[in-house]
């Protein structure tokens, strides 16, 4: 044998012995585990809503609930939507025999999907949970300033064959 030749086939040896399979290789191809099927229904196919109030800040406007039908399932895909808020003063009785002109405000913002006309923000964070931003409320554009200190909110959504009872809530 040439000794020439021997320097080289070691090597080639050298580079060779850490080919194969690796022990610690895992060939296994990890597959994720299969969706879990959601209960929510969709607006347009639910046949009641049912409202519930998470949270309201009435200074904001900021608002959070949850939708569900009948069979308490998540509704999802809410687009329509009539959001009212009143604002009372405080309870105190006033001296000004024209008070009771201005016994409260009110400010709304509506969403009618089919025309793309949307005020506010209505945003579904997770299935059947949503939160709306009243963008631009300014309770003192028809009133005293700081005059408003009291804040309730009428939440209607609209589904194709439904739409929640339309109650007056106070604000968190």
């Amino acid at each position: 044998m040439n000794k020439k030749l021997i320097p080289g086939l070691l090597a080639s040896l050298l580079l060779c012995s850490g080919c194969g399979s690796d022990d610690n290789e895992d060939n296994t191809e990890i597959t994720p585990p299969p969706a879990q099927g959601s209960d929510a229904v969709d607006i347009k196919d639910a046949t009641s809503v049912n409202l519930a109030l998470v949270s309201f800040d009435g200074a904001s406007g900021a608002l959070s609930f949850n939708l569900s039908d009948g069979d308490n399932k998540a509704i999802t895909n809410a687009l329509d939507y009539r959001i009212t808020y009143f604002g009372f003063p405080s309870d105190s009785k006033s001296s000004n025999a024209k008070a009771w002109k201005h016994w409260h405000v009110t400010t709304s913002y509506e969403c009618d999907n089919t025309q793309g006309n949307c005020e506010g923000v209505l945003q579904e964070t997770q299935e059947g949970s949503y939160t709306f931003d009243a963008t631009g409320l300014n309770w003192d554009a028809n009133t005293a300033a700081g005059a408003v200190e009291k804040f309730k909110v009428a939440i209607q959504i609209k589904g194709a064959q439904a739409e929640n009872e339309l109650v007056l809530l106070p604000s968190t």
